[in-house]
């Protein structure tokens, strides 16, 4: 997880230095540049989508093992002691 959050900073500074370049190579007319840091900003903004889907779905797997596992330790309790009352 450490990892992905580091890709994603780098990703957000690699957008933000693209968006500025190209800025400054649109002022000097350097219009090859612009191209060139138009196509790295959309591929960091592709790179980003792409590792916020997969944090997103790592969340939700996680979350749903949690969610067994709580089931899992209440029925366990139940086993244990019938009578006691159960905690919602």
């Amino acid at each position: 997880m450490k990892k992905r959050i580091a890709l994603n900073t780098f990703y957000t500074i690699g957008i933000v230095i693209s968006v500025v370049g190209i800025k400054w190579a649109y002022q000097n007319a350097n219009y090859p540049i612009v191209a060139l840091l138009a196509a790295a900003a959309i591929f960091f903004i592709y790179l980003k989508i792409n590792i916020v889907k997969e944090v997103k779905s790592d969340l939700k797997v996680k979350e749903e093992q949690y969610k067994a596992f709580a089931k899992e330790e209440q029925g366990s309790l139940l086993k244990e002691d019938p009578n006691a009352p159960v905690k919602k």
